[in-house]
């Protein structure tokens, strides 16, 4: 089903080849981005220190699953799918899932205001987020 929502990804102990393999990925999933309205196509804004990124966009939602995230993950390390667990907690922003491999918390997703959020939802979970994380994000 297509969401418009924002979601974010960040990088726990990934390589840099390795997160920018997952950034680049995840950049191209946006449904909408030959779209007329530059609003309607998948952006990101990028934390201060490169270790996260928040998307803004269309997307399909089995694109954001758990499962279809921990495969991108096992493609990027070369490892079987089996071999990365996850662990959804909930936050005050949404849902995230931390991505485990070799016993280290190697990535984390995580959907504003969750995968059934509406856009609105979704926009105010991110701008909270946002707002706490200040400094984070080099926001004034």
């Amino acid at each position: 089903m297509d969401v418009e929502l924002y979601f974010y990804i960040e990088d726990l102990a990934l390589t840099v080849a390795q997160r920018n393999t997952l950034v680049g990925q995840l950049k191209t999933i946006g449904l909408r981005d030959v779209d007329p309205n530059p609003r309607n196509r998948n952006h990101w804004r990028v934390r201060a220190d490169n270790k996260a990124v928040i998307f803004e966009g269309w997307f399909d939602d089995s694109q954001l699953t758990a499962v279809n995230l921990r495969a991108r993950l096992a493609a990027i390390f070369g490892v079987a799918t089996s071999s990365i667990t996850y662990a959804t907690t909930q936050s005050a922003y949404g849902p995230y899932m931390t991505y485990t491999y070799n016993a280290a918390a190697r990535a984390r997703v995580g959907v504003f205001g969750g995968p059934f959020a509406t856009y609105p939802e979704s926009q105010a979970a991110a701008l909270a987020y946002l707002d706490a994380n200040r400094a984070a994000w080099d926001i004034l």
